[in-house]
């Protein structure tokens, strides 16, 4: 039996892949509640802006599930946010700080008790958490999205050092999705030019359907998190999988 804890799974990427995994135990863990169904086999709900709220929680998500030694248990961080799209000069300390608990500081806490809870099992571990090729280079107005996710890329750099130094016997890389027809996408395009001025070029995405379907990005992610040499890579990129 396969275990995958989920983020992100009552939308956009993580609603795909939450029905692409329906051949495992999904464990849902989201900012809004999500029902248990057919192939969400418990759900939590939890504010990933509130990282005193979730460092108090996320122990009881992860001893909900007691694999045996024949199982599987992933870990696929994919939730995340774009705001503010704004230009430096312009952001304030609480618009920073909501970014980074979102997009840094919740997957990393939610590794963190991952590699806890599951230190003396001798199944298969794999994390997986989806960055951003924003993460690679300079965007005028996304200065925040584009350095929280080069720090979700270093955490996994170090976790890699780390689970070879510390024996976890996890296997770990982030995944580049591309550009995804999702609520994200509607959040870039409603965004102020003054403040991205790349603004015409992602509204271009859309009238020229450039943007991929989440199901086909979830689809390849399902692809790479399932590979026998899965974690042989530091990385994946979604258009080598579809």
């Amino acid at each position: 039996m396969r275990y995958v804890f989920l983020t992100g799974t009552n939308r956009g990427l993580g609603q795909a892949a939450a029905e692409t995994f329906k051949d495992s135990k999904i464990i849902s863990i989201t900012r809004s509640s999500v029902e248990e169904s057919e192939n969400i086999h418990k759900a939590f709900s939890v504010d990933f802006s509130n990282a005193d709220a979730m460092e108090k929680f996320i122990p009881e998500i992860f001893n909900s599930v007691e694999p045996d030694e024949t199982d599987e248990v992933y870990l696929l961080n994919v939730a995340g946010i774009v705001d503010p799209v704004k230009s430096v000069s312009n952001i304030s300390a609480e618009e920073m700080m909501k970014n980074y608990t979102v997009n840094v500081v919740a997957p990393t806490l939610l590794i963190q008790g991952f590699i806890n809870r599951f230190k003396t099992f001798g199944g298969e571990k794999r994390i997986v958490t989806v960055t951003s090729g924003a993460a690679r280079g300079p965007v005028e107005g996304w200065s925040i999205y584009c350095s929280s996710k080069a720090a979700v890329n270093m955490i996994h750099s170090v976790l890699d050092k780390e689970n070879i130094s510390q024996k976890n016997n996890i296997k770990s890389a982030v995944f580049y999705p591309g550009v995804i027809d999702t609520g994200m996408q509607e959040t870039i395009r409603a965004s102020d030019i003054n403040e991205f001025p790349d603004l015409g070029r992602f509204k271009e995405y859309k009238e020229n359907k450039v943007l991929r379907r989440a199901e086909e990005v979830a689809a390849a992610l399902h692809t790479v998190v399932t590979l026998d040499d899965f974690g042989s890579e530091a990385s994946y990129d979604v258009k080598d999988y579809v």
